[in-house]
């Protein structure tokens, strides 16, 4: 038997298996538990357990803009062709609305979903709002695992909640930076921006994966209603190509899919140009909407402003990887300006410019980390102030967005670890409930703070010590608080609530309404006076700190004082310092000086019912009764019902005109149009009994009678018209009537 031959092949050494051949850890979960739901199912109960307490909260600070006091919203479907057609700030501040800002905003998809709700649910109900808001979010959270789930598919046998498309959705879903956009209704605009951004990028993946056609027609109508959503999803002509590139296999005719999608942004910005007014270019002046606007126009005040941009980004960072404190305010002068030689700019310039590099290697690598960082400076360009002002240095919910990026970075870092047994699979696990409980914790918490204007007021103040803005609010609000009926807000522990936020450590049932109501009022000045350390020439501040002092002091020099600077600092005048103004001299007998006030205020808003019936007012008081019932006339053409001006013309001409046949006329449609009034029917009989029509004022005061059987004046005009008469023993009887009830009073 011939000796067998030795294989002259080598034996290939054993393979090193790749991370996508490696088997994961074997799970113990139950076979119910490997379902194909059960992630979303996970992601979505997540995320409507971490926000379920905001559905009871109420409104706050932009919700005014786009439901409460917005004029459009609040006609319902009624109201969509001009949501449609106008700039977003339109419908609350009117016209002048549409360049207030730079840039404009057109972005009237998500302000169209809160009309439908006015009219599905017959007016404002939050819950449901806030509701809708939470529902759209978990619905965005789970696209997210869908999308990543398709372009950065699992390992071969791993357990899904050990995978970047879980872990990086659940980051998403949890970090408490997007409590602002979740939590404020008027974030939903953020939340479907996103949501139909994702789903345009989905179906472009899907177009690859399939090349079917109906892909190309469906992401385009999502990509145009993300558009519509927010102008934020116009960096998406830039993501779906990158992901492309990075994902997928795409073929030159794959990419012709951005031919739709730019025709999509053509048409929005073709709308968004005839349906707004500013210019990206156009740079207000106001330093609460151009946070550059103090800054000199020299090369000094460029470098200093585009060092303080660069310092933003470090406090964004800093902010997704310790998303604490937070606080909806980053306004002037909160994040004070640094120069080019501050260190922390230079870390901050450092940093990026360390991330840029390593992201531009990723396209170079494909790696995943170069897409996740290049995601994240590319949707947030525009919201970064480098290429234009978005009103403000910084603000947690412009990375609702971007922040996906951080959230699929740390998810490949943390499967990474494992992959590489730097960690075992406990380990990561125990990492991941750790941070998702602490991310919860925090979002949960912070659901609170939006509860209402004044809880977030009060509640970012303490974190935004410097925001000019949020320490006026807080003043403002707080004296909003002491003209309300403290009964209702003991009753339903408001009043406890906020007096708990103030930190006064006392019960509200252990001090009169008098004393809170002083108290409060005292910390309102105190926060209106910090808002004027940082900006001392804020006019809203000056108006609101001259309200409160009047209520809390009754000074009146101070608090005309105040109202002038606040029409001094305003450029343009200042309707509210001029018509408050007005309001103190009319009530402590300056009538002169406010008729002059009232006339300032009505050349900068003539259509304002008080401003009018004040101004007539004071025409009254200085004895100028023909301009008087001019105006009173101007008030009925805002209010043709209105029951005082009726009264107050029919008295002017009776009284200091001494026209009965007028006066007459006009205190009758004041009953007319508000017949529960008594004094009415009184001065009406007195005008009927002076131009000797005593049936007549008989007639009234017996139906004054009618609705008011104590009336004291209406027995004693029937005794009157009676005597005028010669029925002297009528006349008798009712003067009788009225002593008697007189006396009756006076026991009482």
């Amino acid at each position: 038997m011939a000796a067998s031959k030795p294989n002259k092949r080598p034996t290939p050494p054993a393979q090193t298996p790749t991370a996508a051949d490696r088997p994961a850890p074997a799970s113990a979960a139950p076979k119910w538990f490997e379902a194909s739901y059960i992630p979303y199912l996970i992601i979505f109960l997540f995320t409507m357990g971490i926000y379920c307490n905001a559905i009871w909260d109420k409104y706050a600070i932009d919700d005014t803009l786009v439901l409460t006091d917005n004029k459009f919203t609040l006609q319902g479907i009624g109201g969509i062709p001009d949501l449609m057609t106008k700039d977003a700030f339109v419908g609350f501040f009117g016209e002048r609305g549409a360049s207030l800002v730079s840039g404009g905003r057109y972005r009237p998809l998500s302000i169209v979903t809160l009309a439908i709700e006015v009219s599905l649910i017959g007016g404002l109900h939050p819950g449901v709002s806030h509701f809708i808001n939470i529902l759209l979010f978990g619905l965005t959270c789970m696209l997210i695992y869908r999308l990543l789930k398709d372009i950065i598919p699992p390992r071969r046998g791993s357990v899904f909640y050990l995978t970047i498309p879980f872990i990086a959705a659940m980051l998403y879903a949890g970090h408490p930076l997007h409590t602002e956009a979740v939590t404020n209704i008027k974030g939903r605009d953020e939340i479907m921006g996103m949501l139909f951004s994702l789903l345009a990028l989905y179906a472009a993946v899907r177009y690859v994966r399939t090349s079917n056609m109906l892909y190309i027609a469906g992401g385009t109508v999502a990509y145009f209603l993300a558009l519509l959503s927010k102008e934020n999803a116009i960096t998406f002509l830039a993501i779906v190509p990158l992901t492309y590139y990075f994902f997928t296999k795409a073929k030159p005719k794959h990419y012709l899919i951005l031919v739709p999608y730019l025709a999509a942004a053509g048409v929005f910005l073709f709308m968004r140009s005839i349906y707004t007014q500013s210019g990206l270019g156009a740079e207000s002046t106001e330093i609460l909407n151009n946070p550059f606007a103090h800054l000199p126009k020299t090369m000094d005040g460029l470098l200093t402003r585009y060092a303080t941009i660069i310092y933003s980004f470090l406090l964004y960072y800093k902010l997704l990887i310790f998303p604490h404190p937070l606080t909806h305010d980053y306004y002037f002068d909160q994040i004070p300006y640094v120069g080019i030689n501050d260190p922390l700019f230079i870390v901050a310039l450092l940093s990026t410019l360390a991330l840029g590099v390593y992201g531009i290697y990723g396209l170079f690598k494909k790696s995943i980390p170069g897409y996740a960082i290049l995601y994240y400076f590319i949707t947030f360009s525009v919201v970064s102030n480098l290429f234009f002002t978005v009103g403000i240095i910084m603000n947690e919910r412009f990375l609702y967005m971007c922040s996906l990026g951080f959230c699929i970075l740390l998810a490949y870092l943390l499967v990474k670890a494992l992959d590489r047994k730097y960690i075992n699979a406990g380990v990561l696990s125990g990492l991941l409930i750790v941070i998702l409980g602490l991310y919860s914790v925090k979002t949960f918490s912070r659901n609170f703070a939006w509860h209402d204007n004044l809880t977030l007021f009060i509640t970012d103040a303490k974190v935004s010590t410097r925001s000019a803005k949020v320490q006026m609010s807080a003043g403002g609000d707080l004296d909003k608080l002491a003209d309300q009926n403290f009964d209702t807000l003991r009753s339903n522990g408001e009043l406890q609530h906020y007096l708990d936020l103030l930190d006064f450590n006392e019960k509200a049932s252990d001090y009169p309404d008098s004393t809170l109501k002083k108290q409060l009022r005292i910390r309102a000045i105190q926060y209106i006076d910090t808002s004027l350390v940082y900006y001392p020439t804020h006019s809203n501040a000056f108006v609101l700190r001259g309200n409160a002092a009047y209520k809390l002091y009754h000074d009146v020099p101070s608090a005309l004082k105040d109202y002038a600077d606040a029409a001094k600092y305003r450029v343009g005048g200042y309707y509210d310092a001029w018509y408050n103004m007005g309001c103190v001299e009319i009530e402590n007998n300056m009538p002169l000086q406010a008729k002059d006030h009232f006339l300032k205020a009505l050349a900068i808003d003539p259509e304002v019912f008080a401003a009018r019936y004040n101004l007539a007012e004071a025409y009254d008081k200085i004895n100028m009764p023909d301009s008087a019932i001019y105006w009173f006339k101007k008030t009925l053409e805002l209010k043709p019902l209105d029951d005082k001006s009726y009264y107050k013309i029919g008295t002017i001409y009776g009284k200091k005109l001494n026209n009965l046949d007028q006066a007459i006329i006009y205190i009758s449609k004041a009953i007319d149009c508000n017949p529960n009034e008594k004094l009415y029917y009184e001065d009406l009989g007195v005008a009927y009994g002076l131009s000797k029509r005593y049936d007549d004022a008989i007639a009234i005061a017996q139906k004054c009678l009618q609705k008011f059987p104590d009336y004291v004046p209406a027995y004693m005009n029937l005794s009157v018209s009676y005597r005028n008469k010669g029925d002297a023993k009528t006349a008798d009887m009712y003067m009788a009537k009225a002593q008697a009830l007189q006396q009756q009073g006076q026991a009482r």
